[in-house]
């Protein structure tokens, strides 16, 4: 902290004031489990709120609520992989919040959409289009961890894809279209899927990889953190929203209709949103 603040004079419980020991707060922030690097982070914020004649009891009070904002969001992202393996048992939730994931990149999204192929029809999980580009995503959802996408995945997928794009060509022949193929994951890909998708110009999306675009990153960079995440809504509740298909945290603020589907009292809904407001901002 800046030198000014070695002498500040803060408020006792007893009512006289002494100076403000940081090496007491930061001993009591770190014996309640905080790292050394979130603690320094809190005590350079709470230096802006200082004011002399502060009491002690106020500080803390300011200095704990910090900690506990920073530890909810931590927990909520700890629980992310979690939160995203309950978007089950059945794929399609998964498959709407992939498409929610491109929405919000600025593409035009159908999810669940049979397309014509050069020899067979083709059931496609995720449509996303921008004005150059066609994207079509292979969702494979998984609801038990530990498990591994094998090569065989993108393999069929890719002579789907290649279906689809020769009939799209036939219509559309002269377009500067791009057609991209992806394969969407919660799970996580062999080190024959990765070569075999690299090879062939497939992209893959799974929880770590690519590590730098991975599902892990794009959610917490984006704030799109889904539904499931959040601790203040009962298992039910949530699978009543998939079921109409609501997926993301942030529709219980942004959408009306996802919060009259619940029913609930003024207190919850201003609870709910608080968690959603601490969770994706």
């Amino acid at each position: 902290m800046h030198h000014s603040h070695s002498h500040f004079k803060i408020t006792k419980a007893s009512g006289e004031s002494e100076d403000f020991s940081q090496a007491k707060l930061r001993h009591s922030l770190i014996k309640s489990g905080a790292s050394p690097e979130t603690v320094e982070d809190i005590l350079a914020e709470l230096e802006i709120d200082l004011y002399s004649g502060m009491t002690s009891r106020v500080l803390y009070k300011k200095a704990f609520a910090l900690l506990r904002r920073r530890y909810k969001t931590q927990a909520a992202r700890y629980q992310l992989k979690r939160a995203i393996m309950e978007l089950g048992p059945a794929g399609y939730p998964f498959e709407n919040y992939i498409g929610e994931l491109f929405r919000a990149q600025g593409y035009d999204v159908q999810v669940g959409v049979v397309l014509q192929g050069l020899c067979v029809t083709h059931e496609v999980d995720v449509v996303a289009e921008k004005e150059n580009e066609l994207v079509v995503v292979e969702c494979k959802y998984r609801n038990a961890p530990g498990f591994k996408c094998d090569v065989k995945i993108p393999l069929y997928v890719n002579s789907r894809f290649d279906d689809v794009e020769k009939e799209w060509r036939k219509y559309l022949p002269n377009q500067k279209k791009s057609f991209q193929g992806w394969v969407a994951t919660n799970a996580r890909f062999s080190g024959d899927a990765i070569q075999y998708s690299a090879c062939v110009g497939l992209k893959l999306l799974a929880w770590d990889y690519p590590e730098k675009t991975s599902l892990r990153k794009w959610i917490d960079q984006s704030g799109l953190y889904p539904l499931t995440a959040l601790t203040g809504l009962s298992k039910a509740e949530k699978q009543h929203l998939l079921e109409n298909r609501f997926v993301l945290a942030r529709d219980l603020i942004d959408k009306p209709k996802a919060l009259e589907l619940l029913h609930l009292t003024p207190r919850r809904v201003h609870q709910l949103q608080n968690e959603v407001s601490q969770l994706c901002l």
